[in-house]
């Protein structure tokens, strides 16, 4: 039952990187990475049925050679409540791939991700506090507005590593997957059962397509682009703070708010230095 697997996640933690390294391997297809097609990271379209989500690897299954696997890229899966349930239940043999960064580093991006594209105003700080009572609010606003909850790995792992075998389960770390690529992409190739490279240009490494940050310069800019998307013009609103975008790292955080986020997200950060620690050793660092 396709896909074989899928890689789940999480947002702003490399996931975009591990899916256009897998994309040049040989017996890789991974279909189209598209919002649309989240089928079961996303309730409202999972609402389509079986039927219209197999109807995605048409074309994957006409390519599909002897060694061949097929995947789907789909960066909510760790999140959305349901999602690995579903999956399984779809297809109990797949197999899960999961990149994880610092809980706190990937809050900090996921904040300047939404407000480089308009959807937040506030700072961080503010953003951070309006955080529960919005995502409260709609399933749209849980989907966009949860900063820290993606951040709260120690639960969401507990029950997927409860019910997806440690043979379809591998979870990597950010900082292994950027600075240790060929090893930890070995580790996957491995992991999906296909040849493993000896060197990452194999896969187009240095060709790859890069999306670097890119920060509004004008906060009047970001309040014009908020409004214009609640009323329902995003082209608009976006095609406007799209001219106020520099390619600029994000100010340093607060050291106080660091502080409180590091109480906060005490038993997630540990959850990661386990994670990248196991990995580590996997890829022989340590």
């Amino acid at each position: 039952m396709v896909p074989d697997f899928i890689l789940g996640g999480a947002m702003k933690s490399g996931t975009t990187f591990l899916n256009n390294l897998l994309l040049n391997h040989p017996d890789v297809i991974i279909i189209d990475r598209n919002m649309d097609h989240a089928y079961f990271d996303d309730d409202r379209i999972f609402k389509r049925g079986k039927d219209w989500y197999l109807s995605l690897f048409e074309k994957a299954l006409k390519d599909k050679k002897e060694g061949t696997v097929i995947g789907q890229t789909s960066a909510d899966v760790n999140f959305n409540p349901g999602s690995v349930k579903k999956i399984l239940e779809h297809n109990p043999d797949m197999k899960l791939i999961f990149v994880l960064r610092h809980p706190i580093e990937r809050t900090y991006s996921l904040y300047w991700h939404q407000y480089g594209m308009g959807r937040e105003y506030r700072n961080f700080e503010k953003a951070l506090k309006k955080e529960p009572e919005k995502i409260n609010k709609s399933y749209h606003n849980f989907k966009h507005y949860s900063f820290l909850e993606r951040s709260r790995y120690a639960k969401q792992f507990k029950d997927i590593v409860g019910v997806v075998p440690d043979k379809n389960l591998l979870i990597l770390d950010f900082d292994s997957l950027t600075k240790d690529t060929k090893a930890s992409i070995n580790v996957v190739l491995e992991f999906l059962g296909v040849s493993k490279i000896n060197d990452v240009e194999e896969l187009n490494f240095s060709k790859l397509p890069r999306n670097p940050a890119k920060i509004p310069t004008k906060h009047s800019m970001v309040l014009l682009s908020a409004f214009l998307q609640k009323l329902g013009m995003d082209r608009a609103g976006r095609r406007i703070l799209n001219m106020f975008r520099e390619e600029v790292r994000p100010p340093k955080m607060n050291p106080d708010t660091r502080i409180l986020l590091e109480a906060e997200l005490k038993d997630d950060i540990q959850f990661f230095e386990k994670v990248k620690s196991d990995f580590e050793a996997r890829i022989g660092k340590k």
